[in-house]
């Protein structure tokens, strides 16, 4: 090899190191395939979750083993939400994913609030009408659901095609 051809060759490998390719973007089917496992799970939780709000709501003392089952579904959401950061998903999705990790984020705080306010030692009225005023998740846990739903059918629409293809 001649020393132009050499320095050309330097110059290129050079220059890629600098300016890397972008990595190729997933495509809509790899970014539903990355959410949804993680909108199953979110689901899967929400009826436990439910049950700790309205047990939280209730009149009275709170039950012993409220704080136990209901920080093991806010971490369980937590673990969600961490789950979710690495996943890699396309420009035109990242939105989606920015919707999922604030509908996972609300489903953790609520329950975290609804068991920080029954379980307090210290009960006020200002707590009592808090507890009173808990009706589980509401519209979010609804948007979260129909989300899931949503996502599910155009997956399956989006594989079917693939699979009628091969």
């Amino acid at each position: 090899m001649t020393m132009r051809g050499r320095f050309t060759h330097a110059r290129r490998v050079v220059g890629d190191l600098l300016n890397p390719k972008p990595p190729p973007q997933p495509s809509r089917a790899d970014d539903l395939a990355a959410v949804l496992p993680l909108l199953d799970r979110a689901a899967f939780l929400q009826p436990e979750a439910e049950q700790i709000i309205h047990e939280c709501a209730g009149p009275g003392k709170a039950a012993e083993d409220l704080a136990r089952r209901g920080n093991a579904v806010v971490v369980a959401y937590w673990q969600l939400r961490r789950d979710l950061l690495p996943v890699e998903v396309s420009l035109a999705d990242r939105s989606l994913k920015d919707d999922i990790r604030r509908l996972l984020l609300y489903h953790e705080w609520s329950v975290h609030e609804a068991v920080d306010c029954a379980c307090s030692p210290q009960q006020t009225e200002k707590m009592a009408g808090a507890r009173a005023q808990m009706h589980g998740l509401g519209a979010p846990g609804a948007r979260l659901r129909a989300l899931r739903q949503a996502l599910t059918e155009e997956y399956a629409g989006l594989t079917q095609g693939r699979a009628e293809n091969l």
